[in-house]
C-alpha cells in the first residue's frame, strides 16, 4: 500500500519537529510512504525542520509552499503535489501512535469504505476534551447517501480518504477550516463523500494523540469551543445552498440538546456570514480598470 500522509502547518517549527519525529517513529517500511508538508506562509525556520528531516527520514518528503492563508488552501496545496491513491491528513500538533502505518494497513478495506477517520486523543490529560477529541471503541460505517452527518463526527487531524473521493467530490472547501471563521472543513468534506455515494468509517486502531495546549476551563478553550459554533453554522448554511432543507429539523434537534442560546445565536451569525460570503462570491465580477489585469513579475517562490 501506498500513502500520503499530508500535514499543514504555519510558524509551528518546533511542534512540527514533534510530529515528523512521530511519523518516523510509526514509519513500517511494508507501507510506501510520501510525506507531504503544506506550509501555509510560515515565517520561521518550517523549511528548514522539514529538509533536515528529509534526509533523515528513510522515505519519500515534499514541501510545498501555500501561500494563501487558510488550512482547507494549504491541505489542498498538499494533495496537488501528492502521488499517492490513498491520502491521510493530520496536524502539526498531533503525534502519531507508533503502530499507525501498520495499523492503517492491516484495517483499511476500500471494498467496505473509501473515507473516514481514526481515534483523536488527548496527548496531555490537563487539555480541554472537548477540544478536537473523538475516542472510537468499536468500527462504524457512515452509510453512504446519509445526507447530513452530524459535526464532530470526521477530524481532519486524523482523517483518511481515497482519492477518487476528492476527484469526484472536490477538494477542501477554503472558505472553512484553519484561518477562517468557520471550522468545519472535514465534515462538510465528508458530508459531500457521504451524498456521492461513498461509505465512511470510523476506526479504533489508527490513533493520534492531539498536544494542542488548550487547557480545561482556559479562555483559549472556551474560544476554541464557541468557534465549533461558527463551523456549525456555517455547514448548515452550506446545505441550505444545496437545498437540503431538511437542514432546520437537524438544526432544531441542535439546539433542543443543547438549549443554548448563545450557541444558536454564534451558529445563525455564521450562517448568514458564510452566505453572504457564497453569495458575493458567485456574483459576476466587475470589468477590471485599464492596468489593472497588467502581468506583474511575481515574487520568487521561498526555497
Amino acid at each position: 500500500m501506498k500513502v500520503s500522509l499530508i500535514i499543514p502547518t504555519r510558524n509551528r517549527a518546533q511542534q512540527l519537529m514533534r510530529c515528523l519525529d512521530s511519523v518516523k517513529a510509526a514509519y513500517d517500511p511494508s507501507v510506501e510512504l510520501e510525506l507531504v508538508v503544506a506550509d501555509n506562509g510560515s515565517t520561521d525556520d518550517t523549511k528548514a525542520v522539514v529538509d533536515r528531516f528529509a534526509g533523515e527520514a528513510g522515505f519519500e518528503v515534499r514541501y510545498v509552499y501555500a501561500e494563501k492563508p487558510g488550512g482547507s488552501h494549504a491541505r489542498n496545496r498538499g494533495v496537488e503535489a501528492s502521488s499517492a491513491e490513498m491520502l491521510i491528513f493530520t496536524d502539526d500538533d498531533c503525534l502519531l501512535r507508533g503502530d499507525y502505518f501498520s495499523e492503517f494497513a492491516r484495517t483499511v478495506d476500500l471494498d467496505q469504505f473509501q473515507y473516514g477517520m481514526g481515534q483523536l486523543l488527548r496527548h496531555n490529560k490537563a487539555d480541554d476534551i472537548r477540544v478536537a477529541h473523538k475516542a472510537i471503541s468499536n468500527l462504524r460505517l457512515i452509510p453512504a447517501h446519509t445526507r447530513v452527518l452530524a459535526t464532530g463526527l470526521i477530524h481532519s487531524a486524523n482523517m483518511f480518504c481515497h482519492r477518487r473521493v476528492l476527484d469526484r467530490c472536490g477538494l477542501f472547501d477554503e472558505n472553512m477550516g484553519a484561518g477562517t471563521p468557520f471550522p468545519c472543513e472535514d465534515i462538510e468534506l465528508a458530508s459531500r463523500a457521504s451524498r456521492a455515494g461513498f461509505v465512511g468509517a470510523l476506526l479504533p486502531s489508527i490513533v493520534v494523540f492531539h498536544d494542542h495546549g488548550r487547557r480545561t476551563g482556559s479562555l483559549e478553550a472556551r474560544k476554541t469551543i464557541e468557534s465549533y459554533d461558527l463551523g456549525r453554522g456555517a455547514y448548515y448554511a452550506k446545505l441550505l445552498t444545496e437545498d437540503m432543507h431538511e437542514i432546520w429539523a437537524h438544526w432544531a434537534v441542535s439546539f433542543s440538546r443543547s438549549n443554548d442560546l448563545g450557541a444558536l445565536s454564534r451558529e445563525l451569525l455564521a450562517a448568514s456570514q458564510y452566505l453572504a460570503l457564497a453569495a458575493e462570491q458567485r456574483a459576476p465580477q466587475k470589468p477590471a480598470k485599464p492596468g489593472v489585469g497588467k502581468k506583474r513579475t511575481g515574487r520568487p517562490h521561498p526555497g
